[in-house]
């Protein structure tokens, strides 16, 4: 064998699980309608711990390993700036979807959840509270709305974003 050849070869053996990972499973494939670039305006509610405040900016999400959907987002107002970063997953062994965010406020979340049409809807599971996140999919646009229940299981809101494809 030539070292032309075999490097041939060895390349196609590199190239050929790559390709395999990319296809993925039709679950898998469905976090691509967020993959892309978003212009992103974001209202925060008053809840008992923060006051109501608006803002805007841009999210960039991107497939990570063929497996993942990972958005950075930046919004600015007249609180100041925001930052955000979300993995989106699918997870075979479960069944099911996962989203882990931290933001520059220092909150890290991972709430797993499901996909029915064109909405996706994550829970967390925690003693003292417990955040829905539910996204709205339509072509060239989002709506995500969170928001969070006490002991009582009453969900309240935090937070709605709309969001437009803008590449």
């Amino acid at each position: 064998m030539t070292d032309c050849v075999r490097r041939l070869a060895i390349a196609a053996v590199l190239v050929l699980p790559c390709t395999a990972v990319a296809q993925g499973s039709p679950d898998q494939k469905r976090l691509d309608v967020m993959v892309g670039r978003w212009r992103v305006d974001v209202d925060l509610k008053a809840t008992p711990l923060t006051q109501a405040a608006k803002a805007s900016g841009t999210e960039e999400c991107e497939w990570f390993a063929d497996r993942h959907v990972v958005c950075r987002s930046e919004a600015k107002g007249a609180a100041g700036s925001y930052g955000q970063m979300r993995t989106f997953s699918y997870i075979p062994a479960r069944k099911e979807y996962a989203v882990y965010a931290v933001d520059s406020l220092g909150t890290a979340l991972l709430a797993h959840g499901q996909v029915s049409g064109d909405t996706w809807t994550f829970t967390t599971s925690q003693p003292a509270f417990n955040i829905r996140l539910t996204l709205k999919m339509a072509p060239g646009a989002y709506t995500a709305v969170a928001e969070y229940s006490g002991l009582d299981g009453k969900y309240l809101p935090l937070s709605e974003v709309r969001a437009t494809r803008t590449k």
